[in-house]
């Protein structure tokens, strides 16, 4: 607490302590008064001087005010009718004078029950709110007094904030400006998103309003909206890296309607116009029911699908992408919407697909050779035994020439042998002899795996 607010303090309770006093003070020389007036003739006037201490006594104990008129209206009554030798027309006079007295004192006590409870509901409302709010001298922009609230947003107490200059927490000149230029001229200004220096020499986002008050003052009050221009900030940095993404994106919500697609998917489908997927569903652009069905049973388990699927372009042309699909769930593990990321692998189905013609005709060879060696080998066996019937020299010469091509023939089977560890090979990790079209509903969640 600075040190004006010290003494207005002290002050301020040595008042209340000295108000009893005052009162019955008062009381007692109002009705001394009274007494030497009636002795002197001037009653009239001295009458009076009742309102004083009662005004008083009504305005700081309210709930006793009319009670304490009537005890000193029962008093002056005593005091008159001991005087006067109980004069009717005095008496009557009196009993007048109290009516008005306790009249008084009934209304004064109603007006100061009504001030406090406005006083304790503008107290409640200025320290308990969630905004802070702070009142500021409107000539040296000085801060006469601001809530905890308001103080607890810069990260000072409020004895520390008070009396400081109101300017001083500005970090935008041109914003500080500007709010001084509206309210000046319009008397109010209205949510006005603005950065405030904060004790420790950062800056928090501050939404502010302000409006005119009595005896050249203004109120402001503001709202902390860091974390929500932060979490703005972080949304436009995502929706930025979403939409510049090389990967063709889509988000849907839980029923599978597409509600927002990134340049890289209109790219990859042919698309210009976002709204030809907005509103869509998403299997309108699948081409095999049974995917659906695997990818709707795979997000209920697992929450995420990964594999092969066949779409269609906008031109209806289909065409294979990578395609990963998951729940978006929110803080408390709800889930929000749907993500879907698409990898176009057109090209490399078509590959797989040339390389796999290609092997299938190597292993057609490689039996085609297993075949040509037995059919080499039925003449051989002819050649030989005919050769046996021929006289001499030639007889040797054909077998030794039989035997040779023998040999080269049994290299041939040896390498048909091991070509068929080849074939296998193939056979496992080509997919060859497996129908061209058994992968056009997507891969499998294990071969994804």
């Amino acid at each position: 607490m600075n040190v004006r607010e010290s003494l207005s303090g002290k002050r301020e309770e040595n008042l209340v302590d000295l108000w009893p006093f005052i009162v019955v003070s008062t009381t007692i020389l109002a009705l001394l008064i009274n007494i030497l007036a009636f002795h002197y003739g001037t009653a009239a006037v001295a009458t009076n001087l009742l309102y004083i201490p009662i005004v008083i006594a009504s305005y700081w104990y309210p709930r006793w005010g009319v009670w304490y008129a009537a005890g000193v209206s029962v008093i002056y009554i005593g005091f008159v009718a001991a005087v006067t030798g109980g004069e009717l027309g005095q008496v009557a006079a009196s009993f007048f004078t109290c009516f008005v007295v306790i009249g008084i004192a009934a209304v004064v006590s109603s007006l100061a029950i009504h001030m406090r409870r406005n006083e304790l509901k503008y107290r409640g409302t200025f320290d308990h709110s969630e905004a802070g709010i702070g009142v500021v001298n409107g000539s040296d922009k000085i801060i006469e007094e601001v809530n905890q609230r308001f103080a607890g947003t810069l990260g000072y107490e409020p004895a520390e904030v008070a009396a400081q200059p109101f300017p001083r927490f500005w970090i935008d000149e041109a914003d500080r400006e500007k709010f001084f230029q509206t309210l000046a001229s319009q008397g109010s200004v209205e949510n006005l998103e603005t950065r405030f220096m904060t004790k420790t020499g950062t800056f928090r986002w501050v939404l502010l309003s302000a409006g005119i008050l009595p005896d050249d003052q203004f109120v402001c009050t503001i709202v902390d909206i860091t974390a929500r221009k932060q979490a703005e900030e972080a949304l436009i940095i995502r929706d930025h890296a979403i939409s510049s993404s090389l990967n063709a994106i889509a988000i849907m919500d839980l029923d599978f309607t597409i509600t927002y697609v990134n340049r890289s998917l209109l790219s990859m489908t042919g698309s210009h116009d976002e709204q030809e997927f907005n509103g869509a569903n998403l299997w309108k652009f699948v081409a095999s029911h049974q995917s659906i069905e695997q990818i709707k049973d795979a997000l209920q388990r697992k929450g995420s699908w990964l594999g092969e699927i066949l779409l269609y372009k906008a031109d209806q042309t289909p065409f294979y992408v990578l395609l990963w699909i998951n729940l978006v769930k929110n803080e408390t593990n709800t889930p929000v919407c749907i993500m879907a990321s698409f990898i176009d692998i057109t090209a490399r189905k078509q590959m797989e697909s040339v390389k796999r013609e290609a092997l299938e005709q190597i292993e057609k060879n490689i039996e085609q050779f297993a075949i040509l060696g037995d059919h080499i080998r039925n003449p051989l066996a002819v050649i030989v035994g005919l050769s046996s019937l021929a006289p001499g020299d030639v007889t040797d010469k054909i077998i030794l020439q039989a035997r040779e091509i023998d040999r080269i023939v049994t290299q041939l089977d040896m390498g048909w042998i091991e070509s068929e560890k080849v074939r296998e090979f193939i056979k496992r990790y080509y997919m060859v002899g497996i129908p061209e079209g058994s992968d056009a509903g997507g891969v499998q969640e294990s071969a994804a795996r």
